[in-house]
């Protein structure tokens, strides 16, 4: 490829011919025009007899100005020219620094920018100027230079978007202490377009003495939204989004923990926030692990949600009852009324204590709380304890019943008999202020109440475990709130009742934030995080700058855990799960209440010029010159003619020419007036259904079409060979324009490197598998990663979820052991492929409990959709002989047979549906062979 200022030729060599314009300019030249033929009628020659005519002895030079340049336009097109954009630098021989804003929005430019900053790269190496690389959003030890232009490349090309927050200042001092000194700087900052707080002070920081130029470069006006905050509300997901330009429609859905879409909604944020709904039965809502923005592949349009979101489901049980005429005296008013916004509450129908629990027990809770209860009866102790020992939380508030009560085994301090009475007629005390929350435990961060004061209290026995044992205390040092670990869960004691006869406490807000404190221990991180200091969790599953949701990298850091203090994503923490699969802490990028801002070209000393970044669309002058070199040639004959004095042929000539320019038009019009959607004739609807075919979408990269069909041929084969089934051979079909009624399974091979297709092709496949076809979508790709709706992998995953998004898929599930695809012709166990590790995903089936009476799992119809990345036609391709054409990885003959016999398999189930869980033909079967 060589260049030529923006132009560059993919075969400059052919510039060479150039060179015989001059032998053309010679040839044209000394050969005259043909002579002018005559008819010999005597008359008309005598008419002619006084006219001078004179035949000309050269081509006119007009003619052979023409003819060059149909010549040279030949020459340069088939030289293939490009015109390519550029970025031209100010003059000056000083340091260029690059900085690169490769922070959470740089996802969705992040092309741009690498094209913008290697044409500055190769800019600065024409003019032999030092190079300086930053990127805002990389590790603080990272090195920015100097660099050569060829180290330079190197380095820019380790950038990648990060899932994080730039950190311009920290950059910006980095790169000012680098070039300080160096006259003649130039800067140029590739921005993302999205301002930060600090973006003022930072850029005023700049030493501009140095600087003669500051390059900004800003992204074109778009649209794009991210997700701030959620919130499990009494009834719904409720869902904040910041807007960013232009409101615009977005699909919000939600996915749970194995990948399974859950619900989606929609929302026109109005302004630069909006709230979306999604409504889902309070336990689907529970199962919610991600919402994700659809369509948008930033790793803000990613929420992940944890135990602390989950909305918990609480019991209550009082030992007292009160008239409902007073119901501010009923021990369970108060409690109520603060847990409602964020639990869903459980009242047992029964006012025995016994029978209550076993009520509450059978609606599964997270939470008991009890009121006012003196001792817990022995028929629900034994539940109870499992109950605790199991992760659940047992919160207990004081009342005369139980400070008159012996001693408890669910209680987690000896309480003293009696009440403590402070500031009464016989009290030398005044009532007691709440103290300090301690730091370390699960009520840090929150502000002690000053106006909440406590008159009665149960006191407990003191021993050394008490203080360990103490979440919040008076001011005189006596006990509030304790508790005490067992098993997997928790027992917290209230020292005072829940109404406000012993304190005020209960209508107080701090009482809200206390019992959603402690309600929230209840998830699986256990909440030992906030009880001993600092903790750390080790990643699990972290977004990534596309927004997937996947395996933490390498680099990642475990997340400490401070009392009080809400995390904060990083370079070393991005934003994901920390923990395990038992039990995690969710970190999310952006916090609630953020507003997204265009970022504006800074203001400072130096001379600020605001670029748009270079455009991908290099435009091929191929074309162009070629259709240059048309009309010259049909000016040509044109003018010969006309020169001939051939008045028909000209009026013929030019109708011709015309009819040449204008048919592609007129063709191209009658293709858009056609139904794109219109059948083919009866006899070749005849042809295509009168013999089963297998078919295959076809991709547009020849080499994956060629692979496929031989894979549907070597399986065809198969099917011929091993059952009565006798196919026709294989066909590729064109999912826009082709009819695809005619075959029950298309084989859809994701090639990430092929064209997107298009939506019109993406609607047309939808409606097909609405209407009972069934597509197998192969990724391919099990060497790099296997398949699921939000985990991150494999640049043909990535391509497949962006094909899902426009279908409506059902939800999905690997092929469970009872499935009719594991014994629709044989008996298999797996599904392999070239590859053998990934499953294969199916329609998620209804009935999910298999029968004595139904040996295998039935469901609603054939599946419509498969998914795989075991590369099944690389394995199924077999020459005439049956020989294997691509080797297996490993190379496993058994594993070949297996891929084969799993072809046939999914071939049977498209054409016999659930004919195998029909137990109707059992008993014939049985008397036929003599049993």
């Amino acid at each position: 490829m060589s260049s030529l200022l923006p132009l560059s030729f993919a075969s400059p060599m052919l510039l060479g011919s150039l060179l015989l314009l001059a032998l053309i300019w010679w040839l044209l030249r000394v050969t005259p025009p043909r002579p002018e033929i005559e008819v010999f009628p005597p008359l008309k020659i005598l008419a002619k007899v006084l006219e001078s005519e004179v035949t000309p002895r050269k081509t006119p030079w007009w003619v052979l100005l023409m003819r060059l340049a149909m010549a040279a336009m030949v020459i340069l097109a088939l030289a293939d020219p490009v015109l390519n954009y550029v970025v031209r630098l100010a003059n000056g021989s000083g340091p260029l620094v690059i900085v690169v804003d490769n922070g959470w929005p740089s996802a969705r430019i992040f092309e741009s920018q690498m094209r913008t900053a290697n044409s500055l790269i190769d800019e600065a190496e024409k003019g032999g100027r030092i190079l300086y690389i930053a990127a805002t959003a990389a590790q603080p030890s990272a090195e920015a230079g100097p660099f050569d232009p060829t180290t330079a490349r190197k380095v820019l090309a380790t950038v990648e978007p990060r899932p994080v927050a730039s950190e311009r200042g920290r950059v910006l001092g980095k790169i000012a202490g680098l070039v300080k000194g160096k006259a003649g700087t130039t800067v140029a900052f590739l921005s993302d377009g999205v301002s930060l707080s600090g973006d003022e002070a930072a850029f005023k920081s700049i030493d501009t003495s140095d600087l003669d130029n500051f390059i900004w470069f800003m992204p074109k006006p778009s649209s794009f939204a991210a997700i701030t905050s959620v919130a499990n509300t009494a009834d719904a997901l409720d869902i904040e989004v910041a807007n960013y330009g232009p409101a615009a429609m977005v699909t919000i859905a939600a996915f749970d923990g194995k990948g399974r879409r859950i619900g989606e909604t929609q929302l026109v944020p109005s302004g630069q926030t909006g709230h979306a709904i999604l409504s889902a039965p309070f336990e689907l809502r529970n199962d919610v692990q991600a919402v994700v923005i659809e369509g948008q592949k930033l790793s803000a349009a990613t929420y992940v949600l944890d135990e602390t979101l989950r909305r918990k489901r609480v019991a209550l049980i009082s030992g007292s009852e009160y008239d409902e005429g007073q119901p501010l005296l009923a021990p369970l008013y108060y409690i109520r009324k603060a847990i409602e916004p964020f639990a869903d509450i459980v009242d047992p129908k029964s006012a025995e204590i016994a029978a209550g629990l076993k009520e509450a027990f059978e609606s599964r809770p997270s939470v008991i709380i009890i009121a006012d209860v003196g001792t817990i009866p022995e028929a629900a102790a034994a539940a109870l304890q499992q109950f605790i020992e199991n992760g659940g939380i047992l919160i207990r508030f004081a009342g005369p019943r139980l400070a008159a009560a012996d001693e408890d085994l669910f209680l987690p301090v000896t309480l003293r008999k009696g009440e403590r009475m402070l500031g009464g007629s016989m009290s030398w005390t005044e009532p007691q202020h709440v103290a300090e929350f301690p730091k370390d435990g699960p009520f840090a961060g929150l502000t002690a109440p000053d106006n909440v004061t406590v008159s009665r209290q149960v006191l407990a026995e003191p021993n050394a475990d008490t203080g360990a044992q103490t979440w919040a205390s008076l001011a005189d040092g006596t006990q509030l709130v304790t508790a005490v670990s067992r098993g997997k869960g928790r027992i917290v004691l209230f020292h005072v009742a829940p109404q406000a006869t012993w304190s005020n406490l209960p209508i107080s807000g701090s009482f809200v934030d206390m019992l959603r404190q402690t309600i929230r221990l209840s998830s699986g991180t256990g909440g030992a995080e906030g009880l001993n200091g600092t903790a750390f969790l080790k990643p699990w599953r972290t977004i990534g700058a596309g927004g997937a949701l996947g395996p933490a990298p390498s680099d990642a850091k475990p997340l400490p855990i401070i009392a009080g203090k809400t995390p904060v994503a990083s370079i070393e923490n991005p934003p994901g799960l920390y923990g395990s699969d038992e039990g995690a802490a969710a970190l999310n990028l952006l916090q609630s209440g953020t507003v997204l801002q265009a970022a504006l070209p800074p203001t400072m000393a130096a001379k600020v010029e605001s670029r748009d970044y270079v455009s991908d669309e290099n435009r091929s002058l191929k074309g162009i010159l070629l259709a240059i070199a048309a009309i010259i040639l049909i000016l040509d004959g044109l003018a010969m003619i006309l020169m001939n004095r051939r008045p028909m042929f000209a009026r013929a000539a030019i109708t011709a020419a015309l009819a040449i320019v204008l048919l592609p038009i007129l063709l191209t019009s009658n293709g858009m007036a056609q139904d794109s959607d219109a059948r083919p004739g009866d006899a070749e609807a005849i042809a295509a259904i009168s013999v089963t075919r297998l078919a295959f979408i076809k991709t547009g990269s020849a080499e994956t079409d060629k692979v496929t069909m031989e894979g549907l041929q070597g399986l065809t084969y198969y099917l011929t060979d091993k059952t009565t089934l006798e196919p026709a051979d294989p066909v590729g079909v064109d999912a826009e324009t082709d009819e695809l009624a005619f075959y029950p399974l298309l084989y859809w091979p994701v090639d990430p490197d092929a064209p997107m297709p298009s939506d019109k092709a993406l609607a047309r496949v939808d409606a097909y598998m609405q209407a009972g076809g069934s597509v197998l979508f192969d990724t391919r790709d099990q060497g790099g990663s296997s398949f699921s709706l939000i985990d991150d992998a494999s640049p043909a995953n990535t391509r497949l979820r962006a094909m899902l998004g426009a279908m409506n898929v059902p939800p999905l599930e690997p092929v469970p052991d009872d499935h009719v695809l594991t014994k629709s012709f044989y008996l298999l166990k797996e599904f392999p492929g070239r590859y053998s590790g990934s499953p294969l995903w199916v329609e998620q089936v209804l009935d999910t409990v298999s029968r004595a009476d139904r040996p295998v799992r039935t469901g609603d119809g054939v599946s419509p959709i498969l998914i795989t990345g075991n590369d099944f036609a690389s394995a199924w391709a077999l020459d005439e002989n049956g020989e294997p054409l691509y080797p297996t990885e490993p190379d496993d003959a058994e594993q070949r047979i297996m891929a084969l016999r799993a072809g046939v398999n999914i071939v049977m189930y498209m054409l016999t549906g659930n004919y195998k869980s029909d137990q109707v033909h059992i008993p014939s079967l049985l008397e036929r062979l003599g049993q």
